[in-house]
């Protein structure tokens, strides 16, 4: 699910060539279905890489990690100039900083061998544009 919204304030400043906008995105996706790691009855891994055995297909698909959520959060300034326009632009992705567990595979370094890949977290972006 996504929600989008936004608004542009157009012909402001002294010279009325400027833009401000501003935009948000919430953005909900519900969890993924994964293979599971090879465990034991205890939950133990129980991989073998030797015969390069590291998923229990006969879970497959059954469980699910965690349900994604992020909320963007952008604001641009735009100048027009007769011969370009410049665009100052700040977009802040995933503002609450969540990060969820997307998939899991086999590491040896991690805790319990289990390692998770996960949704980015908090990133901002700042840009400077000139469109000619």
């Amino acid at each position: 699910m996504n929600i989008l919204g936004g608004k542009e304030f157009k012909n402001i400043g002294k010279k009325q060539n400027q833009t401000l906008a501003l935009n948000a995105k919430i953005f909900f996706e519900g969890a993924q279905r994964y293979i599971p790691i090879l465990r034991d009855a205890q939950g133990n891994v129980t991989v073998d890489p030797e015969n390069g055995r590291y998923y229990d297909y006969s879970k497959a698909y059954n469980d699910k990690l965690d349900n994604i959520f992020s909320l963007n959060f952008s604001v641009s300034y735009k100048f027009n100039k007769p011969r370009a326009t410049h665009e100052l632009f700040l977009d802040m992705m995933n503002l609450t900083n969540s990060q969820a567990r997307m998939s899991e595979y086999y590491d040896v370094s991690k805790p319990g061998k289990v390692g998770y890949t996960t949704s980015f977290g908090f990133f901002p972006n700042l840009m400077y544009r000139v469109y000619f």
